[in-house]
């Protein structure tokens, strides 16, 4: 199996340390197996999208030296594939209109877990309209950082949105499986996302094996995860900090970079990130 994977950064923002965390570690884990590293920009939901985020984003990447293969994706461009697989899940059974806001599932106590209203109900043509999945049990699998995760219920969910946005498990389901993404490297935030995504590829019948490998979380000084809600820096750019940030999150994704390599160029810090990783180091947890 040729190995290909991905990162899959959303432009809410500049690249921060959490997210270089990310990239960088996809990028060894890839280029370590001799594979392909796609870049892809998860920009479906235009309100959270910031003006420039994606441009400086690419521009952060090429100055770490992080070049991905083949073209840029973005999810914005490609509304009318998700439509399609959306409406084969309709034909198919595999799900439903559904027209409850969230103050009526907050008020029946079916948030978390939705209660099949809707399936009882349908609701009435013509107005806006979610779609969920019809829910079931996950497949197990074995994460390559966090382990052995077991099967487990999943509830009902959207693939679309009462707004007209597809939902994000739809969308990296769909295009993990039409770029041949066969290796996930990406922050822990959403392991708890993967028995969905788990259980919509079965109902796409993608038989794709892919394998995961969710990584620790970098988080502000108030547990939270770094993000723009949080106020997270961007990374700097200039040579020396660029050196500097690459060692530092090395060590933080439990490799063992020699202390001189922090001295050297970047071109000599990716051939020993590639030549020495190792992802059975990387911890499960960062205790920072």
């Amino acid at each position: 199996m040729i190995y290909r994977g991905r990162f899959a950064p959303s432009p809410t923002g500049p690249l921060h340390a959490g997210s270089l965390l990310t990239a960088l570690a996809s990028y060894l884990d890839a280029r370590a197996n001799n594979g392909s590293w796609l870049l892809r920009i998860e920009d479906l939901d235009p309100p959270r999208t910031q003006p420039g985020a994606e441009t400086s984003i690419l521009k952060t990447l090429e100055a770490y030296g992080l070049e991905w293969d083949e073209t840029v994706l973005r999810q914005s461009e490609r509304l009318e594939i998700y439509r399609e697989f959306c409406e084969q899940l309709l034909r198919e059974k595999h799900a439903y209109h559904c027209q409850c806001s969230r103050s009526q599932l907050k008020a029946r106590g079916a948030v978390k877990n939705y209660d099949g209203y809707c399936i009882q109900n349908p609701p009435n043509s013509g107005s806006p309209t979610a779609i969920r999945l019809r829910g079931g049990l996950s497949t197990p699998f074995d994460d390559r950082v966090q382990g052995v995760q077991q099967a487990e219920a999943v509830s009902d969910f959207t693939v679309f949105r009462r707004d007209g946005l597809f939902a994000y498990q739809l969308a990296v389901v769909v295009d993990d499986h039409l770029q041949n993404i066969n290796q996930i490297v990406r922050g822990k935030d959403l392991l708890s996302e993967t028995a969905k995504q788990g259980l919509l590829m079965q109902r796409l019948s993608f038989s794709q094996v892919t394998f995961y490998a969710h990584l620790p979380l970098i988080l502000a000084e108030d547990g939270q995860k770094l993000s723009k809600q949080t106020l997270a820096q961007p990374v700097a750019t200039t040579p020396d900090s660029i050196r500097t940030t690459l060692f530092k999150t090395l060590r933080l994704l439990g490799q063992e970079p020699p202390n001189h390599l922090i001295y050297n160029d970047l071109t000599d810090i990716h051939t020993w990130g590639i030549e020495h990783w190792n992802i059975n180091k990387v911890p499960s947890d960062l205790s920072i």
